[in-house]
């Protein structure tokens, strides 16, 4: 009778503990199938990139059930930085927030906040998939890379073929110089030769002198100040900047990416330098250009060598980011499945050009198998002035450039304020290169 009772206690407390285990298993499997991604966006809500993210979100949700992808959509640039920089002082970051390559985001990697994407996509097995410029543009100086980027974009300068053709020029320019010359060519047959408003690739012109001159180790360096802006190169790259900002179309100061991209379309300009990003306003119903456009990348220099004519500007706007502490294997398989995805969905379900190759490039349009022939045979991409200088810098160089291009100031003028600006704020980023 004792032995019955025994067994019969004994028989309970297994059925106990294998009921506790069994609930300790479902619970624990049920928090390994839930993820919650807060992310924090740059980009706007009908950017195609985000929009691609949020189709397969939730696709993924639906074999997911305790999945949710909660995405905060701050378009204004500057209002975005002020709160990432509030949210990383208050050690709030979200799980995913975007970001360039540039000195506060090197900061917050330097003190391993954020998960390096090159182990990341090796540990997925997917880093041999992406097109070189997707893992290349957004490396610190060290080499190493914490953004994963979304899009595939080269910069050309679209031109009207008519407005060439009344201005009598028979051939795109091969050289910065024969540039110039067709700018004159186009303001002397009584035609506005650039159409200008986006700061964004205003800035841009500087570098144009400078890339070809010495590549990006020009920038590299003196915006740590090992290299002055009152240098052979930086005084040509300025006096090439301010010869060309002449052409601008006017009120360039005052104007912004739309009115610029307008002034095109309607052709009360001959040219704008812009990135494929914009292709959807270049483009017919084909996804060709329409008939009175047609491009070139940036020209080769007669002086410099360091970078020929596959070498220009390319990138991949701006990139994310995921927290160290926020990479579990639950969010390792997310991303798995959006690469998975990505491509194909980005360029056949919302027309924007993804950072690696789409299945079946030979279908799509001929514009756009010629940008992504561009996007896979770039060399050296030229880097972006405003991203590689630190913001304080950024500021002065925005202001002197303005000042530059109004003939307010003198090349050698906005070179010494550009090396004042370096010396007073650079340590404050760059603490490694002091």
């Amino acid at each position: 009778m004792k032995l019955s009772k025994l067994m019969a206690a004994g028989m309970a407390a297994l059925m106990c503990f294998t009921s506790f285990n069994a609930m300790n298993v479902w619970a624990e499997n049920e928090e390994e199938e839930s993820l919650v991604i807060n992310y924090i966006s740059a980009r706007g809500e009908t950017d195609a990139a985000l929009k691609t993210l949020k189709k397969l979100a939730e696709d993924y949700k639906a074999d997911h059930p305790g999945f949710e992808f909660n995405v905060e959509s701050i378009a204004d640039r500057a209002t975005y930085l002020q709160k990432i920089k509030i949210l990383a002082s208050s050690d709030e970051l979200p799980d995913w927030f975007d970001a360039d390559p540039e000195a506060f985001f090197e900061g917050l990697c330097k003190k391993d906040l954020i998960y390096c994407v090159d182990d990341l996509y090796e540990e997925l097995g997917i880093e041999n998939q992406f097109f070189d410029i997707a893992l290349d543009y957004p490396r610190f100086s060290d080499g190493s890379n914490y953004l994963m980027t979304w899009q595939g974009n080269v910069e050309y300068f679209w031109y009207h073929k008519d407005m060439f053709e009344k201005a009598g020029i028979t051939e795109t320019p091969n050289t910065l110089d024969e540039l110039l010359e067709v700018c004159q060519k186009l303001q002397d047959a009584g035609m506005t030769p650039i159409s200008a408003g986006n700061y964004d690739m205003i800035m841009r012109y500087p570098a144009f002198k400078a890339f070809r001159l010495a590549g990006n180790d020009f920038i590299d360096n003196a915006r740590m100040g090992k290299e002055k802006f009152v240098s052979d190169t930086g005084l040509a790259t300025a006096e090439y900047a301010q010869n060309i900002m002449q052409y601008y179309s006017e009120g360039w100061t005052n104007s912004d990416a739309t009115a610029q991209m307008s002034l095109f379309l309607s052709s009360g300009a001959a040219m704008l330098y812009t990135g494929t990003w914009d292709t959807p306003d270049l483009i017919d119903e084909n996804g060709e250009l329409k008939e009175d456009i047609s491009m070139f990348r940036l020209p080769v220099d007669t002086e410099g060598t360091a970078t020929g004519e596959n070498d220009y500007y390319a990138n991949c706007g701006i990139g994310t980011a995921v927290l160290k502490e926020s990479m579990t294997p639950a969010m390792k398989e997310f991303i798995s499945y959006i690469w998975e995805n990505y491509a194909d969905t980005a360029m056949y379900e919302f027309n924007m050009l993804p950072s690696m190759m789409p299945s079946n490039p030979e279908s799509l349009p001929e514009l756009t198998r010629q940008i992504l022939t561009d996007l896979e045979n770039c060399g050296t991409f030229a880097q972006c002035w405003d991203v590689r200088l630190d913001p304080s810098t950024n500021e002065v160089y925005r202001k002197e450039l303005a000042s530059l291009g109004m003939k307010e100031s003198t090349p050698e003028e906005f070179c010494e304020n550009m090396d004042k600006a370096v010396e007073q704020y650079a340590a404050d980023y760059f603490e490694t290169e002091e």
